[in-house]
């Protein structure tokens, strides 16, 4: 409560003027109490409080007030609480570690990037390469903090180093894209989500699915929503058939997860699974149908249609013989 106060304090006496530098330094102050707590307790209401305020008014200032001559004032605020906010993690699994091993908070884990690198998106949307080289920024940060943490908290913190290896690559893969064009928020919602999943299925805990999941089908959504802006001239690096891409490898990789820990996940998730994957299938048979389309000449297009769908079945017939049961269905469809 008294946090929560500290944080609606400069809200609820605002005159409207809005003085960011002011109320980001003031926030900055409140983070490093949080986050100077979170040195000795693992305190996990405090900070998905801290997180919640702070990125959510900071979100609202964004879009009330935010212009481009202002990025040289609030990146640096930016930047500060996404590392305040970062060593939060690190610390709550530290604390968390002696007695539950191999727990990390998947809402600040996988919730700050997320909202950290939306917000910068919208910094430097007038910035050519931006938005790409902020994701070089972040898994550059993310791979050295993983093998930082795996050199000597190994045993305690292996699932915050697979966690954070997994965001340092998805961040490494969406700056391919995003230096070509720059629709693939979407997208990173579904990374987002198939990590957040394949967390809660590690620890058992039902939220982080239904969210991942949730996550997915709404980044499906808000896809086809943003469908009709321009595709790009380059053929497979666009963000039209990389974003696809990305949304159909979520949802394999969420079923994926669903099979290995199926017995944590329970009977339900099994048929859920189902689901799942056809939605991750349909995604990559239309992305490739559609670059076919769009690039291929008339005359070739049938030629490449076999050979993506000839090429589709050999992959899933590997991965079947690989573990993977429901990979049998497309690897039977070459029939």
């Amino acid at each position: 409560l008294g946090v929560s106060g500290g944080f609606l304090a400069p809200v609820l006496a605002s005159t409207g003027s809005g003085n960011h530098v002011a109320l980001f330094s003031y926030y900055a102050v409140l983070n490093a109490g949080v986050l100077g707590i979170a040195l000795y307790k693992a305190w996990r209401p405090l900070n998905v409080v801290g997180f919640v305020f702070t990125f959510g008014i900071g979100a609202i200032w964004g879009a009330r007030f935010y212009r481009p001559e202002l990025f040289a004032s609030t990146e640096p605020f930016l930047v500060l609480f996404f590392v305040e906010y970062l060593a939060i993690a690190v610390l709550f699994a530290l604390r968390q570690a002696p007695q539950l091993k191999h727990y990390v908070d998947g809402t600040i884990v996988f919730g700050v990037p997320l909202v950290a690198f939306g917000l910068q998106s919208r910094l430097v949307q007038d910035i050519e390469y931006g938005a790409a080289w902020s994701a070089v920024a972040m898994a550059a940060t993310y791979l050295v903090l993983a093998s930082v943490l795996y050199r000597r908290h190994a045993e305690n913190l292996r699932m915050l180093v697979e966690a954070f290896l997994a965001l340092g690559v998805i961040f490494a893969t969406l700056a391919i894209p995003l230096a070509f064009d720059g629709r693939l928020t979407s997208a990173a919602w579904a990374l987002e989500g198939a990590a957040a999943y394949w967390v809660g299925a590690k620890q058992g805990r039902r939220l982080p699915r239904i969210f991942g999941l949730l996550m997915q089908f709404a980044a499906g959504v808000a896809f086809v929503v943003d469908a009709q802006r321009s595709y790009g001239d380059t053929p497979v690096l666009n963000s039209f058939y990389l974003g696809c891409v990305f949304i159909a490898g979520a949802a394999l990789f969420s079923n994926r997860t669903i099979e290995r820990y199926f017995e944590t996940v329970g009977v339900f998730a099994m048929q859920v699974a189902k689901v799942v994957f056809y939605w991750g299938l349909a995604w990559w048979l239309f992305a490739g149908m559609h670059e076919i389309d769009r690039h291929v000449p008339p005359a070739e297009k049938l030629h490449a249609v076999l050979l993506f769908g000839t090429g589709t079945c050999a992959a899933f017939t590997a991965l079947w013989g690989r573990g993977w049961f429901l990979a049998r269905l497309p690897a039977l469809a070459l029939a």
